[in-house]
């Protein structure tokens, strides 16, 4: 029966869409794409991101990120359905833990229904990120269970397990040591807690040792006093929540306590004395116990200052506390009415699934339930720059900047959209406020950096790349950008280091491959370029026409004319439109002295993209090499419609006209070689001489 209102209630789940926290933790996350990496989930807390400011130590939910991806790579559906099972998985076992202290089937039935159907549980169910929660709920839940049954070998087993998922599972203990003092059938020693605390001090010392506890503790987002003014008002906030689960939000309206006579400040520690007042006077009963056991588990986040300052996936554990005091109360209550919960909570359950569809459905919903949030905004112009929706994007984020200008990153998504429209000389100056309000963003320093390359301010761009790598040094597509640029500017030493870095980093990424395989090919070191391709093309077998086409131009090079034959058949068959695969074999049957074949390849090219330079020059090469002169002088004049400056095509047309007796055509195209060719060649040499000749002829 659990199982089977789990399934009514989300049934419409979302299905297919990330979120929010999802894209550092999981989608841009290489670390969970093997399963090799898993030694490391339990030694490296950046492990948990792809950004390294946001590192957590939560070993066993990467774990579960790593399987999940290795059975069905980034399939949203399958994530999803893991955290549905993880919620149904803690539905039971509340049914269970009820049992065992209501000792009524029907009362720990309800608690389980109540559970499983409050709509403040679709959060971690439909936010893949969320299943943090779950996770380490059903080890709180199993940990307090088989306490209860006397099986601590077991308990403790699942309380180091949820340990590395999250921390909020050291409070067990306490919570095991108040159902004792109360409810229990003994008073246990506090020799019994020993082993607890043993865990919890190992846990304690591995984050410190791994410098996760150190982190966390570091830079707190709000001072001691605001965090508790604000978590007083949070309070009521909550119980409203846990009440009224109509209205909820992926982020609420609600804001820091900026007094101590704050109304809601006042009412929060008004209503805190209440209830702890009732705890105090049902101390020894199940209602006050559910009263401490809420406020033990809510604790850690009441004093650990977090950068949303309420949010209902906290209050996932706090709803199996209560789940437990909806099945004391379902005992004095007529079977209809529970139903009746049951119904409504199922169909707020259906109606707000539908929320988490998509990212723009989320965020808009966002907005129009909380418009003075920066994040709502800030994300709803995200949601929107990934439909292409770019000036809707950019004015929600101007909306964003004017709500909190003090925050970095709406700075730079406005920089972004710029940059992509191609005005990089307005994008540069919203990089750099983005920087000045947090200079540790390593993405805004390589954003900066392709901006100035894209200027041809290759030292300043140069000096961005650094800096971001001064601040993530272990982040390989940005030494994959740094190498290109550095490849660019002609630095091919350091370029070969950083493209070597890039493939360390990311070893399942085929363009630092490629790119590396591309100096090899400049230094005539063919053997390492062909490895370094293949391992590429292994890579992205499907989405391989770049590499084919070059593996086509290295066969050419290295004298193998029908295995680069074959791969560039292999490029034009993935992409039949792309004019340059069409050229590249064009140039291969030339260099093979095919050249009806060569020519039928140049043509196609011609036809595919009318601009191709290059394409029309060999052509007219080859004309001329035919006695063609009339159709070389078109094709030659064509290319140089579209590049003025083609040195090759000005040297070809002049000797056309050379040849067909043009003499003051070909004085004049000589000229235009000479003055777009600097190098004093043969070429070059050449080209004065015939100049002399035809300008003193007869």
């Amino acid at each position: 029966m659990i199982v089977l209102v789990c399934g009514l209630c989300y049934l419409n789940f979302g299905g297919g869409a990330f979120h929010y926290d999802d894209f550092h933790s999981l989608v841009e996350n290489p670390h969970i794409r093997t399963l090799a990496n898993m030694p490391i989930f339990f030694a490296d807390p950046s492990a948990f991101s792809a950004d390294a400011e946001k590192k957590m130590y939560r070993p066993l939910l990467l774990v579960s990120y790593a399987v999940q991806y290795a059975l069905h790579g980034y399939e949203p559906l399958g994530f999803l359905l893991g955290n549905l099972l993880l919620h149904i998985a803690a539905s039971l076992l509340i049914g269970a833990l009820a049992g065992q202290i209501l000792g009524d089937r029907q009362a720990a039935f309800f608690s389980a229904l109540f559970f499983a159907a409050h709509p403040l549980a679709g959060e971690p169910v439909n936010y893949i990120s969320s299943r943090s929660e779950s996770l380490a709920a059903c080890c709180y839940l199993a940990t307090l269970l088989l306490a209860m049954r006397g099986r601590r070998t077991g308990a403790l087993v699942f309380y180091g397990v949820g340990l590395l998922v999250k921390s909020v599972v050291l409070t067990a203990p306490a919570l095991l040591w108040l159902y004792d003092r109360w409810l229990g059938d003994e008073r246990r020693p506090w020799s019994h807690y020993l082993p607890y605390a043993i865990v919890a001090g190992g846990y304690l010392a591995l984050i410190s040792y791994n410098r996760f506890l150190g982190g966390a503790l570091a830079a707190p987002v709000r001072d001691t006093a605001t965090q508790l003014l604000t978590q007083l008002k949070a309070l009521s906030y909550y119980i409203y929540l846990i009440a009224m689960p109509w209205r909820l939000n992926v982020e609420h309206q609600f804001f820091e306590a900026d007094s101590y006579a704050d109304a809601a400040v006042v009412a929060g520690a008004g209503l805190l004395a209440s209830l702890a007042w009732l705890a105090w006077l049902g101390r020894g009963k199940l209602p006050g116990m559910v009263l401490c056991w809420s406020a033990v588990v809510l604790l850690p986040t009441t004093v650990m200052p977090l950068n949303m300052i309420v949010n209902e996936r906290r209050l996932y554990l706090v709803l199996a506390c209560l789940a437990l005091g909806a099945g004391y109360l379902a005992r004095r209550l007529d079977r209809r009415w529970q139903w009746a919960w049951l119904l409504c909570a199922v169909g707020l359950c259906l109606q707000r699934n539908p929320v988490w569809q998509s990212e723009l459905v989320l965020w808009q919903d966002a907005v129009e339930k909380a418009p003075e949030m920066y994040r709502a905004q800030a994300n709803l112009g995200k949601a929107l720059q990934l439909e292409g929706r770019n000036e809707e994007a950019l004015a929600v984020y101007q909306r964003a900047i004017a709500i909190d200008d003090r925050q970095a990153d709406a700075l730079n998504n406005v920089a972004t959209l710029y940059h992509l429209k191609g005005d990089v000389d307005q994008a540069i100056p919203w990089y750099l406020q983005a920087l000045e309000r947090n200079p540790q963003l390593e993405e805004v320093h390589q954003n900066l950096a392709d901006a100035y390359a894209k200027l041809g301010a290759n030292d300043k761009a140069i000096a961005a790349y650094r800096r971001a790598l001064a601040i993530e040094s272990g982040k390989g597509d940005i030494w994959s950008n740094y190498g290109l640029l550095l490849y660019e500017t002609g630095d091919i030493a350091a370029a070969t280091q950083a493209y070597e870095k890039a493939i360390e980093l990311l070893p399942e990424q085929a363009e630092p491959y490629n790119n590396l395989a591309n100096i090899y090919v400049d230094n005539g070191d063919y053997s390492r370029a062909e490895t370094l391709y293949l391992e590429a093309l292994r890579l992205i077998p499907q989405q391989s026409g770049q590499i084919l086409a070059n593996l086509g131009d290295l066969y050419q090079l290295m004298g193998d004319f029908a295995a680069g034959r074959s791969r560039l058949g292999e490029a034009i068959d993935l992409m039949p439109t792309h004019a340059d695969w069409h050229f590249r074999l064009g140039r291969l049957e030339r260099k093979a002295g095919q050249a009806v074949a060569a020519k039928a390849a140049f043509s196609r090219a011609i036809a595919l993209d009318g601009e191709h330079a290059r394409a029309r020059v060999e052509m007219a090469e080859l004309l001329g090499e035919s006695q063609a002169w009339q159709p070389a002088v078109g094709e030659y004049r064509q290319a140089l419609m579209v590049r003025p400056d083609y040195s090759r095509a000005w040297f070809g047309l002049a000797t056309a006209l050379d040849t067909i007796g043009d003499v003051q055509g070909a004085i004049a195209a000589y000229r235009e070689f000479l003055s777009a060719w600097p190098n004093q060649d043969q070429r070059a040499r050449d080209a004065q001489t015939r100049i002399s000749v035809l300008v003193g002829g007869p």
